[in-house]
């Protein structure tokens, strides 16, 4: 039988604190296991906006938190200098179980997040294509060497595009592989059996194309893990 360790990640995409705490307030009794704070995603956020929102969120639940504060370069929106979006982050991390950063970050700024963080996600996005198997397999190297977690998630041009996906998940451990939008939605269920450490789901709004919504992907753990 196939055991399915898969933790459950809310990911919440309001723009303000009084919104995301009503979020948090509504899903805190869900059987997730994550919950994903989206730095980025906050008008004009800075540290002290970040440590308040953290201070209220762990008040309300004690859900572990997934910090990001994403780059545009790989889907996020924030507005800041490189060394600003990371020192969030750095002066954050230690309110977070899990820090997000991205492996294309400068190597000196994406040290000191490992260094302050207690587990990090090691990401990268890409919302154009798919690469080769071998190309992604090089990417996934050099996350894992770096931090805790592996996290690929990228666009597929064809449904050949979602096998590389799978293979992926089928041969390296402790890695989170995404393909994006509605061709790529399946993987997001398959990826459970293949042993994905976490499962990304929506509130409200997707953060990423293709994501399920947090019921839906309760119910489908639930129906996977099912003896």
């Amino acid at each position: 039988m196939i055991k399915i360790k898969t933790n459950v990640c809310a990911s919440i995409t309001d723009n303000n604190i009084e919104d995301i705490i009503k979020t948090v307030n509504m899903i805190k009794d869900e059987d997730i296991d994550y919950i994903e704070l989206r730095l980025d995603l906050i008008d004009d956020v800075n540290t002290h906006i970040a440590k308040e929102l953290l201070g209220q969120v762990k008040h309300l639940t004690d859900k572990k938190i997934i910090l990001t504060n994403r780059t545009k370069l790989e889907g996020g929106f924030f507005e800041g200098s490189e060394g600003e979006r990371i020192q969030i982050l750095v002066d954050n991390a230690d309110l977070a179980d899990i820090v997000d950063v991205e492996l294309f970050t400068e190597k000196d700024l994406i040290q000191r997040v490992i260094d302050a963080a207690d587990k990090t996600i090691i990401s990268y996005h890409n919302f154009s294509q798919t690469m080769d198997f071998d190309s992604l397999q090089k990417i996934i190297d050099e996350a894992s060497g770096m931090g805790d977690i592996a996290k690929i998630a990228v666009k597929p041009n064809s449904i050949e595009d979602t096998y590389v996906i799978l293979r992926l998940l089928l041969e390296n451990d402790n890695l989170i592989a995404i393909s994006m939008d509605n061709l790529g939605t399946y993987t997001r269920i398959v990826a459970p059996i293949m042993g994905s450490p976490i499962t990304y789901a929506s509130v409200g709004n997707k953060s990423a194309p293709g994501q399920l919504d947090i019921h839906q992907t309760i119910e489908m753990i639930k129906q996977l893990k099912h003896d």
